[in-house]
């Protein structure tokens, strides 16, 4: 074969080649065929794993440029290609790649890929027209939640081609921020682009129409109003509800609160709220007796009303009469006591956010301060409560009070004696059994954050008062005392907490009577001692740690 014939062979296998290799320009929407009709045949392979491979340069990807491309850098297109410089040519790979560069979102579907051939293999030309570029957002109807942090999420679309990806996904962000802070009825409605490239975006934050009560028979409307803060024309925010919610729980007149949401059909861009309740028996006469430590044999009978008369108001009488200590303490004469009280609260005194409560008592017991002396006393006290709103959580009180105490021998032969083995005069008695008649007013400060009044799991409480106590008639004089509370509660598992705090007491300036000692012991100091067992004292700090769990198939806890 002569040198021409052979260059005339070589000629015809080259078109062969490329004619059978389908090299002709085509684009995402070829008329010859369907839009990515081929892409399903594609497998997994990539034609990376064929890049070191020898083919023939005619239908050899030599290299692969993008055009069209201005403001979508083409380092962030030629990665997501699988067709790579050094493989060998295939029509179906790069008809999938066009789709992976449409996919994208920044470009419209005039996307087309033209094979040039030369000697050293093929040049791949993909040619890309971006949508509109964003030069910037336009936000409306936002209230709760500032421009700035909604812009924080846009600010990186600016000045790239519009894309309905990052959008759709701009849309979620947006109504995640809402939901992070409670506010999860809002919605993006509408996204609008302008033909200057602003994007405008409208948001709907979910404004509460109607706020409607229902189940309650014998609670007023009122009662449970004035426990929702949230009002008709604000942004529904479910934390804000919760604690809502947690109000009405509290007042103990319910077993069970809910709140239901619908669309408004007043107006279909607002939502109703209806708050549904499950009224319980709030009022209840209790008869009883029993033994213990401090009482001895004992009955008592008693009346609580936790809702009366469906005002929200708490009423409670108790009256307990007991035969006196049993197990004996030398330090406490054994004599009968007697005990009643009555408690009134008005949880909104005049429909305003104060508190009102009133107590009176009066009682005759064996005396746990002054040693074998016997405490009669009767009196009572008014106390006005208020949050402060400047402060979350935190509310202030004040308390004045009357109390009349009279401090009587026990059993003056066993005193006497105790007195002379002590080596001490029994004239020195009579500065014991001081009372007197005194005038009070006690200031003191509430911050609380638990998450339920009545079993916190939760939260943190802490409290301080002031009492001084004015001296109208008697030895005693007047005296004066601090004390404070603190307690932290931890979740642990679902229902069981961890409970840290401590309690201190001290006199302030005067020194206290005798019997207006602190005592420690008792179910309000140290439990599983009697009330003094520790020491009485001008002063006291203690602190302790607890594990509260429900007892098992008598848990009565209600999540709000």
């Amino acid at each position: 074969m002569n040198y021409k014939s052979k260059i005339l062979l070589i000629s015809i296998i080259s078109i062969f080649l490329i004619n059978n290799s389908n090299l002709s320009s085509f684009a995402i929407n070829d008329a010859e065929e369907e839009i990515f009709t081929q892409a399903e045949n594609i497998g997994n392979e990539t034609l990376e794993d064929n890049k070191d491979r020898s083919y023939d340069a005619a239908v050899t990807i030599k290299s692969i440029e993008i055009e069209g491309n201005n403001l979508v850098n083409k380092d962030k297109i030629l990665p997501l290609l699988k067709v790579k410089e050094g493989s060998k040519f295939d029509r179906n790979v790069i008809q999938q790649d066009l789709r992976t560069i449409y996919n994208t979102g920044y470009f419209s579907e005039k996307i087309k890929a033209n094979p040039e051939v030369t000697d050293s293999g093929i040049t791949l030309k993909i040619t890309v027209e971006e949508n509109v570029p964003i030069t910037g957002f336009s936000i409306t109807g936002n209230k709760a939640v500032s421009t700035e942090e909604i812009a924080e999420i846009l600010d990186t679309q600016t000045g790239l081609p519009q894309n309905i990806n990052e959008l759709n996904n701009t849309i979620k962000q947006i109504e995640d921020l809402y939901a992070q802070k409670g506010y999860i009825l809002s919605r993006v409605t509408s996204i609008i682009d302008d033909p200057d490239g602003v994007i405008n975006i409208e948001i709907n934050e979910g404004y509460i129409n109607n706020i409607k009560i229902t189940g309650n028979t014998k609670t007023r409307d009122y009662v449970i109003k004035r426990n929702i803060l949230t009002v008709s024309g604000d942004i529904y925010n479910e934390n804000l509800l919760k604690q809502d919610l947690s109000r009405i729980f509290s007042t103990q007149a319910f077993g069970d609160v809910r709140r239901v949401i619908s669309v408004s059909p007043e107006k279909p861009d607002t939502y109703d709220l209806t708050i549904e309740v499950d009224e319980k028996r709030t009022g209840s006469i209790s008869v009883g007796g029993g033994i213990d430590t401090s009482t001895g044999l004992f009955g008592s009978v008693g009346y609580v009303d936790k809702n009366l008369m469906g005002r929200g108001q708490e009423l409670s009488v108790s009256f307990m009469a007991g035969s006196g200590i049993v197990l004996r303490d030398t330090d406490v004469v054994e004599d009968a006591n007697i005990q009643i009280e009555a408690y009134f609260l008005e949880p909104r005194f005049k429909q305003t956010l104060n508190s009102l409560e009133i107590r009176a008592f009066g009682k005759e017991l064996s005396s746990y301060q002054v040693p074998l002396a016997i405490e009669q006393r009767f009196g009572g006290n008014i106390e006005v409560a208020r949050p402060i709103k400047r402060i979350p959580h935190l509310a202030g009180s004040i308390s004045v009070g009357f109390e009349d105490v009279n401090i009587k021998e026990g059993n003056y032969d066993e005193t006497a004696t105790k007195f002379a083995a002590a080596g001490v005069d029994i004239t020195k008695r009579a500065d014991q059994l001081v009372g007197g008649t005194f005038l009070s007013i006690s200031p003191s400060l509430v911050y609380d954050t638990r998450n339920n009044f009545l079993n916190p799991t939760s939260g943190f409480y802490a409290s301080s008062s002031f009492g001084e106590y004015f001296s109208i008639a008697g030895d005693a004089g007047s005296y004066n005392l601090v004390t404070g509370t603190i307690r932290k509660f931890f979740p642990v598992g679902k229902k069981s907490t961890i409970t840290v705090g401590g309690k201190f007491g001290v006199r302030a300036f005067d020194d206290m009577p005798e019997f207006a000692t602190f005592r420690l012991g008792g179910a309000t100091t140290v439990r599983g001692f009697r009330e003094g067992d520790l020491g009485n004292g001008q002063g006291f700090m203690l602190a302790s740690a607890e594990l509260r769990t429900p007892v098992p198939f008598m848990d009565k806890i209600t999540e709000i």
